[in-house]
């Protein structure tokens, strides 16, 4: 009998494609995952990819990230001889939430951020004190070992010659944000890794007829009304970095009293957040401190940038955003610019492979 076939098949079948889907599909299965990974012509060049030991720390996890400039790296256990997870840099949000919301409880008294005038680093040192002992999850096991955090992002690896439409199909995924390419010698470790971002930056490159992705987001049928995750800007960080963590979002939409967007925060202001050293405070309305750690220069009524297109807007216009821009999400406003649905990357690709 022939092999069964997957849901996006299957939804192929039955649904007409739009010449967008089917114009970014037809990159996705004409090129393969050696195509998109930078060159890798030495035999060592797998020690080019960052990876965490699974006996790190959480802060010094959260340095390394922060070193190379990266949000995520696959974590291996010697021991095990495997990798167990990918670090990425929501847990770190995680974990300063998570001892923060330790040390509410075991004082009560205010937020750990207000209560100590010590800069980010310093506080998520704390979780290998009496804080992180106090900072256990529902299983009971201790936020600061960093393989825990890693085991909750699941590691989806390919092959080298996979297709980008197999990579696809992984990053598709709940909770799986980048694919790691497998060395294919027989050590399992990795040598490239592709990210939901950089699939849609090769999409946005590799179409080769633009006017394909001409046709508005509702003519296409790239589905974008949902509900939008968002926060008041007269909101402390706190709440919005809260808000982040219980969703575990990277990016969340700020609006104003009228629900007009104004901005927008992502876990990656958690880095920010630390180089900033405690100067602003993290009970600072959210605007005002994403100013401050951002290096900008608040003003009266200043309104902050935020990645936004209109429900008219072509698939092209908002995959070639995303691709230059480097946001893993924009926001779809009405009229009124206030927002009524999000296409994050994620959704291009499922897009692209029908599902």
């Amino acid at each position: 009998p022939p092999p069964p076939q997957n849901k996006s098949e299957q939804r192929r079948k039955t649904m007409p494609d739009s010449k967008s889907a089917a114009a970014l599909r037809k990159v996705l299965q004409s090129y393969k995952a050696k195509d998109i990974t930078p060159s890798v012509q030495s035999t060592d060049a797998y020690k080019h990819v960052v990876e965490l030991d699974s006996t790190t720390s959480t802060v010094d996890a959260a340095k390394k990230l922060w070193e190379h400039n990266i949000l995520g790296a696959p974590v291996w256990d010697e021991s095990k001889g495997k990798y167990v997870g990918f670090f990425d840099m929501r847990d770190i949000l995680s974990a300063v939430v998570a001892c923060a919301a330790a040390a509410k409880v075991a004082e009560g008294g205010p937020s750990l951020f207000s209560k100590y005038n010590a800069h980010w680093t310093e506080q998520l040192d704390r979780l290998g004190g009496e804080e992180a002992k106090a900072a256990k999850c529902e299983e009971g096991k201790d936020i600061a070992q960093v393989s825990y955090l890693a085991a909750r992002n699941p590691f989806s690896f390919c092959g080298w010659d996979s297709t980008l439409e197999e990579l696809c199909s992984s990053l598709t995924v709940d909770k799986c944000h980048r694919v790691p390419i497998l060395n294919g010698d027989g050590s399992n470790k990795v040598k490239g890794i592709v990210s939901q971002s950089a699939l849609v930056k090769f999409l946005s490159k590799s179409v080769t007829n633009k006017d394909d992705l001409q046709e508005t987001l509702a003519d296409a049928g790239l589905s974008y009304r949902k509900d939008v995750v968002s926060i008041i800007d007269s909101a402390s960080a706190t709440d919005a970095f809260r808000l982040l963590d219980s969703h575990r979002l990277s990016g969340i939409a700020v609006v104003d009293e009228d629900g007009k967007l104004v901005g927008n925060t992502s876990a990656r202001d958690i880095k920010l957040a630390a180089l900033d050293e405690g100067r602003t405070s993290i009970d600072t309305d959210i605007l005002s401190y994403l100013a401050n750690v951002r290096q900008a220069t608040p003003a009266k009524k200043e309104r902050y940038p935020s990645c936004h297109v209109h429900e008219d807007s072509t698939v092209a216009h908002v995959v070639n955003l995303l691709a230059k821009t480097g946001y893993h999400r924009v926001f779809v406003v009405d009229e009124n610019i206030k927002p009524v649905g999000v296409i994050s990357v994620a959704d291009i690709l499922k897009f692209a492979i029908g599902n």
